[in-house]
């Protein structure tokens, strides 16, 4: 990956845009794609970009939203509770910077968190513990500084590069398939598209997996491909636990998630997905297989709008999802992006 690609990740990942606030993600989605996309948002937020072609339509999702923050009350003493906006992290909060963004702009913030001195260890069980302070003395002093309930706040965590081509930081989820997305309009030549080609960048996926069923339902694609972070097990506190997905093994193709008891699952085309499993053999990509417990993603209700669509999912591994540091390898999302590619000069 070159400076300039760098650069853009980098953009993209310290953006804000939390459930629902997804603007500032897309306006920079949308300058960074190629001249060749026809682009427009639909009343939700959602980013559709079109690559117009012959044969099926072709929809690829990857979502804009990150997990976030919402302040709740502010504290007579000038403190904030907060609520959390999708699944936050509850554990890696405590002690950790964050950003505030207000009508009047950024304020910093940090988790207050008790000093090792006076620490009872008694386990953080759920947000009425957490508080955040932005230097402020007063409810008073906070508002002055434009601070309302219902402003939005960001782990602060630009992106970091670490040994080789890892990668840490926040939002992760989803903006490297963003980013995977945007590479894609620059290599992918229309002519050589065998597919009438949208993608998509939904909202609201972190909240409640739906935002993107508007996007779904207007464009009616006979096929979805959904790109996403999934979880690796590779660190020694879940070695052997789940799965044996890890970093830099290649991306992962999807034959389940599921959230249970919260009606959230999702199984791809069976037939589509070996199709996906011939193509990266044939190119000698490796692929890692996902079986996914706790999670799900943006595609997993878009497969029923509209007349329906066969589907199939491929995951970038990430580790410590939804925490200021999360983590991938830069290999394994430059393999997703050439085999993209190759999916969509193949008919599928």
């Amino acid at each position: 990956m070159n400076k300039a690609d760098i650069t853009v990740l980098e953009n993209l990942v310290n953006i804000p845009g939390v459930p629902g606030r997804e603007e500032r993600v897309a306006a920079f989605i949308r300058s960074s794609l190629s001249s060749t996309c026809d682009c427009q948002l639909d009343n939700l937020g959602n980013l559709i970009a079109h690559i117009p072609g012959k044969g099926k339509r072709v929809m690829v999702v990857a979502h804009m939203d990150e997990v976030g923050f919402m302040v709740q009350r502010i504290l007579p003493s000038g403190f904030l509770r907060v609520e959390r906006m999708g699944g936050t992290s509850l554990r890696a909060l405590p002690g950790s910077r964050l950003s505030l963004w207000t009508s009047n702009g950024c304020v910093a913030g940090v988790a207050g968190v008790l000093p090792q001195h006076l620490d009872n260890h008694e386990p953080i069980s759920d947000f009425s513990t957490i508080y955040i302070d932005i230097g402020s003395s007063s409810a008073e002093e906070t508002r002055t500084m434009g601070v309302k309930p219902g402003d939005v706040l960001t782990w602060d965590s630009p992106l970091r590069s670490l040994t080789g081509s890892l990668i840490s930081g926040k939002a992760l989820d989803d903006r490297l398939g963003c980013y995977s997305l945007i590479r894609l309009t620059e290599i992918i030549k229309p002519e050589d598209l065998q597919c009438d080609l949208f993608l998509l960048f939904s909202v609201q996926e972190e909240s409640m997996l739906t935002g993107g069923i508007t996007a779904a339902n207007s464009i009616e694609p006979d096929v979805i491909i959904g790109i996403d972070g999934t979880l690796s097990f590779d660190t020694p506190d879940l070695e052997g636990k789940q799965g044996d997905i890890h970093l830099g093994a290649g991306p992962a193709v999807k034959w389940m998630d599921a959230i249970r008891g919260k009606m959230a699952a999702y199984v791809p085309n069976h037939a589509l997905t070996d199709r996906v499993c011939e193509i990266a053999q044939a190119m000698h990509i490796p692929l890692q297989d996902e079986v996914a417990v706790g999670m799900s993603t943006a595609i997993t209700p878009m497969v029923y709008a509209g007349r329906g669509a066969r589907s199939c999912a491929l995951s970038i591994p990430i580790r410590y999802h939804h925490t200021p540091i999360e983590m991938a390898d830069l290999q394994d999302v430059e393999k997703t992006i050439i085999l993209l590619k190759a999916l969509l000069t193949t008919v599928l």
